[in-house]
């Protein structure tokens, strides 16, 4: 049996609404006091709040409600912009400790702390806004009683590390994949990249259009699983502790995770809260108080532009740590049957090799062609031609190798004919 819906009256809302608000409105009375209360545990609470705040409204249709959509608009508002101002002071905070040793840092931090002002001045606005649509609904105003929750934390404190070292050959896996995945994440994510400022004209046609929230959620929890293969096979490891690199790598996964997080969160701004999909009296009232095109542009021109410096340096990083810690195996596998390695079965091993990262070569004779290069390969095919060879030997990377063999376990993906075939999930990547 579904759930129950009572319609009740605007009169009997409020007093329900009253304290569900109650914390939400004191804090607008802090910050409007004190703006400088802003900081990281404040951002952390406003989060808590506001998500508290607007699901409770949520649930009781205020969305749908004239008297009460615009108040639900700026709790919605004011959580989005929590959420971006929290990872930014969380970036700041920790930018030296990601050991970046990138060129383009301090530009960023300057940059970071002009968009940090920006949210802090909205919120600020906001809160503004908030404390007179209260009034408006006849809300109590509860003063401000700061309370411990609210004061930030000086030490952190954490147990001694204590977990055994893995065997070598184990965590060179690791770490290979980690980077290889770190490479392959910037390959497949160019629709992301902006080397250079975009113009207001241009960012109107990429979003929602190209850039969205989406798109962005789908890379975005391509880096948050990096991050966490990370940190449960490589982080706090004698190894890291050892390799710089190792820690460098982990500094540009976290702010190229943080800077799409703001990314997807401000698209989800502009998508649901200034669009058509609310009220256009309430997206008109949304942007007296903050500028769309300010929020675009910081979308672009901010958080992408420095996603793609700092994904560039990154891979560059993965690319000599691969190196570095791949395990160099070997694999027989037989030729492509029918057509040998002509365009299609040469692109595909191709695709595979590139996708980690590794150096791969396809070995004859002595001779090393380059596996991941279709031009290398189809010069191999003449030689294999030639000298009537059915089986070719391929040296790498073990991920690499062990994906080849499932490529060649099907043909390289054709018949004898030369007519495309499935290709198993293992490899689904290819297709």
């Amino acid at each position: 049996m579904g759930s129950l819906i009572e319609i009740i009256k605007e009169e009997e809302f409020l007093p329900i609404a009253q304290k569900a608000s109650r914390k939400m409105i004191m804090l607008s009375s802090c910050l409007l006091e004190d703006g400088k209360n802003l900081n990281k545990k404040m951002y952390g609470v406003l989060i808590k709040e506001s998500t508290d705040l607007e699901d409770f409204l949520d649930d009781h249709g205020a969305r749908n409600n004239k008297t009460w959509v615009f108040f639900g608009e700026l709790v919605a508002s004011i959580r989005n912009f929590s959420n971006v101002a929290y990872i930014l002071s969380h970036v700041l905070r920790r930018l030296t400790l990601y050991r970046l040793n990138n060129p383009h840092e301090q530009e960023f931090a300057q940059d970071a702390q002009t968009v940090l002002q920006f949210f802090n001045e909205s919120l600020i606005a906001l809160f503004a806004h908030l404390r007179k649509e209260a009034e408006l609904l006849t809300l109590e105003i509860p003063p401000c009683t700061p309370d411990e929750t609210e004061r930030e934390d000086l030490v952190t404190k954490v147990l001694p590390f204590t977990i055994d070292e893995e065997p070598v050959c184990e965590i060179n896996e690791n770490v290979t994949r980690v980077a290889s995945e770190f490479i392959s994440i910037f390959k497949n994510a160019a629709h992301l990249m902006f080397e250079k400022k975009v113009s207001e004209k241009q960012i109107d046609k990429l979003i929602p259009a190209k850039i969205n929230e989406d798109v962005l959620r789908n890379t975005e929890s391509k880096i948050h699983s990096l991050q966490s293969m990370y940190d449960t096979y490589i982080h706090k490891t004698p190894v890291e502790s050892k390799d710089d690199s190792l820690k460098s790598l982990r500094g540009y996964i976290s702010v190229t995770l943080h800077l799409v997080e703001i990314a997807q969160v401000l698209c989800h701004f502009v998508e649901r809260h200034e669009t058509k999909v609310r009220t256009e009296t309430t997206m008109k009232r949304i942007e007296k108080i903050v500028s769309r095109k300010a929020v675009l542009d910081i979308i672009i021109n901010f958080a992408l532009y420095y996603y793609t410096l700092f994904i560039k340096e990154g891979t560059m990083l993965a690319e000599t740590i691969v190196q570095r810690y791949t395990v160099i195996d070997s694999i027989v596998l037989k030729v492509p049957e029918g057509l040998g390695f002509h365009l299609r079965p040469s692109t595909l091993v191709a695709k595979v090799v590139n996708n980690y990262g590794t150096k791969t070569t396809l070995v004859i004779n002595n001779k090393e062609f380059d596996a991941g290069s279709v031009i290398d390969l189809m010069w191999a095919a003449g030689v294999i031609k030639k000298e009537g060879l059915t089986h070719v030997e391929f040296r790498g990377d073990k991920k690499t190798l062990h994906d080849l063999k499932i490529l060649a376990d099907v043909n390289y993906g054709e018949d004898t004919m030369g007519k495309s075939v499935p290709l198993p999930e293992e490899i689904e990547y290819l297709r």
